[in-house]
């Protein structure tokens, strides 16, 4: 077990952030920027469920301002991310929503400019079958992105119920609306299901917790037309409130937008503070 204090752990962050080279610390904001970018196309809301039917209410944020100038080479980074989970006294009904907000200039070259707003309703129907329901706002400037709009709805699956393992499925019709920010704008419409199977094994002596997650959403109409995705997390409690993650994304989209790759993998790791 670790045996660190919430002082201690913030501490050290601290030191680690003072004694990195700020070339390296650009490098890094840089590539995670890259990396947010490539996967903005999907959301893994799965991953950010807390599966603890004992708490009603959590709340998990995050915000982060960096700005650098160093040879004449100015950066600023803007990242703010919030996630909120209610839930009601007979325990039947889920309220989920997400924010996430980023933006990054280099030298007036914008990096990043995009938003997430997301909203999800469960209502449990018995103890293994729950209705879900969700929406979802986002833009994303660098790609071309004005609006994106999804709406769904659908069953949800508890497939298995021990404590230390659990298994999650979800059969969703989502309906997508799309508008570009091209010079010539272009709107589209899509009738999609998403579907996935979600896993999470909590790891010995209370050590920490791994979530894995896949999506796979074809078009109803053009089944050719779809998105698989898979994440992967690794955490770390470091005390009870304070944990140290490792995540792995992977999404494969048939039908990219222009000049964004079918394939990408990004792995990030950091800090995750739970209030």
């Amino acid at each position: 077990m670790f045996d660190f204090s919430e002082k201690k752990i913030l501490k050290l962050l601290y030191c680690v952030k003072i004694k990195t080279h700020w070339k390296y610390k650009i490098y890094f904001v840089v590539i995670m920027i890259y990396s947010k970018t490539l996967s903005a196309q999907l959301v893994n809301v799965e991953s950010q469920r807390i599966q603890r039917d004992s708490i009603r209410f959590v709340l998990i944020a995050d915000l982060s301002y960096s700005t650098q100038k160093n040879n004449d080479e100015t950066f600023s980074f803007f990242n703010a991310v919030a996630t909120a989970q209610y839930k009601s006294k007979s325990l039947k009904s889920l309220y989920l929503f997400i924010a996430n907000a980023d933006y990054a200039i280099a030298n007036v070259k914008e990096l990043s400019n995009s938003a997430l707003f997301h909203f999800r309703y469960n209502y449990k129907v018995t103890e293994s079958v729950k209705l879900e329901f969700f929406s979802q706002l986002q833009y994303n400037e660098v790609l071309d992105l004005r609006l994106r709009s999804l709406w769904g709805v659908g069953p949800r699956f508890k497939v298995s119920s021990s404590e230390d393992i659990k298994f999650y499925s979800g059969v969703l019709y989502m309906y997508e609306y799309e508008k570009t920010s091209e010079i010539n704008i272009s709107q589209f419409v899509f009738h999609r299901m998403s579907s996935y199977l979600s896993m999470s094994l909590k790891l010995p002596n209370k050590l920490g917790e791994l979530v894995s997650v896949s999506y796979y959403q074809p078009r109803l109409d053009m089944f050719n037309d779809y998105r698989i995705s898979n994440q992967t997390s690794l955490s770390f409690n470091l005390t009870s409130k304070i944990l140290f993650s490792n995540t792995l994304n992977l999404v494969y989209d048939s039908e990219p937008p222009v000049d964004i790759n079918r394939l990408n993998l990004n792995f990030t790791n950091g800090i995750k503070i739970i209030l």
